[in-house]
């Protein structure tokens, strides 16, 4: 595990777009990489729409969306909509390298994810209690879970996501709109890519990265398993490394 130490949000952007590019630009026919919603990569992906729009040479790079929400009413899924809003529309990235989970894909994704050469990267945040992806502490059988559904009553963590989604980012109070479920990618699918990349930022996630790379691996902390993958990158600040910087 490779820990990139940073000052501070700005620095944190332009590592994570370095770690973009650098796969990016790899000398492969398709690259696939899986990206992540969130406050904290908002920067880095305006950086990086504006680098790579408009370049052919990165025409072979596919986007995979790893979970998703959908409200009744809205056009396209939440996750979508701000990758839309902070990514795809600003890089002009063409819908068919734009690869979503949706009800009529989710059962055959990881094997059509295989087909496809796999993820060669994933970029992911992790919540204050421990999750990745939309994999909220207890919502999956076992770490070889692949991609699937939870239900909106999973867990009190998902109900309150579900109620937190309507009210700040749609903006609305109707709870008739919550979705009986939502998809994502399970711990087999990110463990099977071939490089994970966190992103940590602010005094608040100090705790997070402590119990994420160095205490135990438990279900109630679920990112704690990709200790166990080989090739991780932990690009953080100075507030998020305040528990660990003895340690890395």
């Amino acid at each position: 595990m490779k820990f990139v130490l940073t000052r501070n949000l700005d620095e944190l952007s332009e590592a994570f777009k370095q770690q973009m590019l650098m796969q990016m630009y790899a000398d492969r026919s398709r690259i696939n990489i899986a990206v992540t919603t969130g406050t904290t990569p908002e920067k880095g992906y305006a950086m990086l729409g504006e680098f790579v729009k408009d370049k052919k040479c990165f025409d072979n790079v596919h986007y995979y969306i790893f979970d998703e929400f959908w409200y009744r009413d809205a056009q396209t899924g939440v996750c979508r909509q701000e990758l839309d809003k902070y990514y795809f529309n600003r890089a002009k990235i063409p819908e068919g390298r734009i690869h979503n989970l949706t009800e009529d894909n989710w059962r055959d994704f990881d094997e059509k994810l295989k087909e496809e050469g796999g993820l060669d990267m994933v970029i992911m945040g992790i919540g204050t209690n421990g999750h990745f992806c939309g994999n909220q502490p207890h919502t999956f059988k076992n770490w070889n879970e692949g991609v699937h559904l939870i239900d909106r009553h999973a867990t009190k963590d998902v109900e309150e996501l579900m109620l937190e989604i309507l009210h700040t980012d749609l903006a609305s109070e109707d709870e008739t709109r919550i979705p009986e479920h939502y998809i994502t990618m399970g711990p087999r699918t990110i463990m099977n890519a071939k490089k994970i990349v966190f992103i940590l930022s602010g005094r608040h996630k100090a705790e997070v990265a402590k119990r994420a790379f160095f205490e135990p691996i438990t279900y109630d902390f679920p990112v704690s398993v990709f200790q166990l993958h080989p090739d991780v990158t932990v690009i953080l600040d100075q507030d998020a490394a305040a528990l660990i910087k003895d340690e890395i």
